[in-house]
């Protein structure tokens, strides 16, 4: 019988992961979108909580996209929007 070691996310408890490293970025990710959302929430009045939590939950998910999209390429935003789209028909 082999053990496995688990880690938790702080985060979310009910996620396990196999790799520390995942665990810590998950938890990461997570915190940058509970940051983010806070920061919706301030700046836009009269969005609901479960719109603020996706707005947030999606910037964090895709901070590396975003990040290129600012700094010179903001058509990379419609290509990976055009390429999930594309997945989930």
């Amino acid at each position: 019988m082999a053990v496995v070691t688990l880690y938790m996310s702080d985060r979310d408890t009910d996620k396990t992961f196999t790799d520390k490293r995942e665990a810590d970025n998950y938890d990461k990710m997570l915190e940058l979108a509970e940051n983010v959302s806070f920061w919706i929430e301030r700046e836009i009045p009269g969005l609901n909580e479960q719109q603020i939590e996706s707005i947030g939950l999606l910037i964090a998910q895709n901070k590396d996209t975003l990040a290129k999209a600012m700094k010179s390429h903001p058509e990379i935003l419609l290509q990976e929007s055009d390429a999930t789209n594309t997945t989930a028909a």
